[in-house]
């Protein structure tokens, strides 16, 4: 009896050391894991930033019933803004969506291109399926989400439209979309017809002098921008002008489309006005005359203007000063159109020299990947209609030398 009674002792007091040890170790093994979450939750914290890109295709995460699920994708490199901190995920802001904060890095701060805003949206409404994918302008997908979303129309494209999503104009599929309704979205109309304005040259008389009626004084245009700017016009890119044209895209009253021919005589201040005043516009360039690096603003698009069949009388009785576009070869016409294409890194808008142009011209260009073209001469109005006007025949006015702020807008604008 004596004996159990030792050996029962002996066990207590093992059980007792044991137990003693257990609780320390859990102790330090609580301190240890308490330690290494505060140093997790720091990480965390460092590694959050209010602007973020993707460092691989991720998951995106919904909060639910107390738990992160997974809700969709977003792709690699995509940019994000952060709104705050949850557990080891980061919220998008504006979005009842996640990220986890190891797929993001940090990035210098940046504003989404909000230039969609200033277009009309359609009276149409898209409802989607229950996984809606976006697609960039270029048709990389950005978003897919395990979620039906409504949506009104801005762009409608041949195969997708264009809608607001996350503060960015994105792409979505027809064939991802469950129905397109109609729905009274705004009560402004789409502007019926639009004007386009050539330019040529630009110079300033304090160090250059130019005679012909075709030059504007560098105070002049400044005007003429400083006008276009304080009066909100929406100066159409090329690319706009085409969507616009296709009845794809609808644009408020004040709006307009600015070119520069040629590109030999518009200094370097006239390049600057462009930036200053936030205008776009699109150059003509000759490329044998000019270098794409002469003119560089990231408001200003270089197109085709040929390469070098801007010289006068190269078809003698054609035209209105025989451009050689109108009889050429065949064979010599593209090869001068590719060699311009190739100079400027693409391109696929084309202003016709001395506005010559026939219907040869028109299905070379086409031939050679052009999409749109510009003609023009004094006395046009330079107006051009959706679904009426042929988009290798837009029309534009001339700007002249005479011309007044008050001719300006009355005259070019109206």
């Amino acid at each position: 009896m004596k004996k159990l009674i030792r050996i029962v002792g002996v066990v207590l007091v093992v059980l007792s050391i044991g137990l003693g040890c257990f609780l320390v170790y859990n102790n330090i093994r609580k301190d240890k894991l308490e330690k290494e979450r505060k140093i997790h939750i720091e990480e965390v914290k460092k590694h959050f930033s209010t602007y973020g890109l993707t460092n691989k295709e991720t998951n995106l995460y919904k909060f639910e019933n107390g738990k992160f699920e997974v809700y969709g994708k977003v792709n690699k490199n995509i940019k994000l803004v952060l709104s705050e901190i949850k557990d080891d995920y980061y919220s998008i802001k504006d979005l009842d969506l996640y990220v986890y904060y190891n797929d993001i890095d940090k990035i210098d701060e940046f504003t989404y291109n909000d230039r969609y805003k200033r277009y009309i949206v359609f009276n149409t409404n898209i409802k989607t399926k229950n996984i809606t994918n976006f697609y960039d302008q270029d048709n990389n997908l950005v978003y897919s989400i395990n979620n039906s979303y409504d949506f009104k129309v801005i762009i409608k494209d041949t195969d997708r439209y264009g809608i607001e999503f996350n503060n960015e104009l994105l792409y979505i599929n027809k064939s991802d979309v469950e129905k397109a309704y109609s729905n009274n979205n705004t009560s402004e109309k789409n502007k019926k017809n639009i004007r386009v304005i050539t330019y040529h040259h630009i110079y300033s008389p304090k160090s250059e002098s130019c005679n012909q009626t075709i030059c504007l004084t560098l105070n002049k245009l400044e005007e003429q921008f400083k006008y276009l700017s304080d009066n909100n016009y929406l100066t159409l890119t090329l690319p706009e002008l085409e969507l616009y044209m296709d009845g794809k895209l609808q644009i408020p009253n004040k709006s307009t489309v600015l070119t520069f021919d040629d590109g030999t005589f518009v200094n370097y201040q006239a390049i600057e006005l462009f930036g200053k005043y936030k205008i776009n516009a699109t150059m003509f360039l000759v490329t044998s005359w000019v270098s794409k690096d002469a003119h560089v603003s990231e408001y200003l698009a270089l197109e085709s203007h040929t390469h070098n069949m801007h010289n006068q009388y190269e078809c003698p009785g054609y035209g209105m000063q025989g451009g050689g576009i109108l009889c050429l070869s065949e064979e010599k016409i593209k090869n001068d159109l590719k060699t311009s294409q190739e100079k400027l890194g693409g391109s696929t808008y084309f202003a016709y020299p001395f506005f010559d142009w026939n219907e040869r011209a028109i299905r070379l260009l086409k031939e050679t990947g052009f999409r749109m073209a510009f003609v023009g001469a004094a006395g046009n109005d330079g107006i051009s209609t959706p679904g009426v006007t042929d988009k290798f025949q837009i029309k534009r006015k001339t700007m002249f030398s005479d011309v007044t702020l008050n001719s300006f807008i009355n005259e070019y604008l109206n």
